[in-house]
């Protein structure tokens, strides 16, 4: 290197001042005013599960989880003699219907390119 000589920093003033310093030891009550202080000095105080049921946003979610449900059993008990509309069909199986909705969607894809190629009933026809 190009400059003073590296041994230079051990005769520093300053370790002759940090040899003449005096060994201080840790009081009898070191650990537990440290960890007072840091106990004191965190920002947040602990906290319990049950609290945050107490802060507004669950408070305002359970009430409209229990608004929606009122409003539903509301119209689905409006007029219990009516028979429910929706009809389950069974899921096609034979390979001819597979076949059948798989031409159906490629004749849907074409009319969607270019619907000129069909008439306005064969698209009505696609299309139920």
């Amino acid at each position: 290197m190009n400059g003073p000589d590296h041994n230079d920093w051990e005769n520093d003033p300053v370790w002759t001042l940090v040899d003449e310093a005096n060994a201080s030891e840790a009081g009898p009550f070191f650990v537990r005013n440290v960890m007072r202080e840091v106990r004191l000095a965190s920002d947040e105080a602990p906290s319990h599960w049950w609290q945050h049921l107490l802060t507004p946003k669950p408070i305002l979610a359970g009430s409209l989880g229990a608004i929606a449900v009122a409003i539903l059993i509301a119209v689905n008990s409006g007029n219990p003699d009516k028979p429910n509309d929706l009809v389950i069909e069974p899921a096609p199986t034979t390979p001819q219907v597979q076949l059948d909705d798989l031409v159906k969607e490629e004749l849907l894809a074409q009319a969607a390119e270019d619907p000129t190629r069909f008439t306005d009933e064969a698209l009505m026809a696609l299309l139920y």
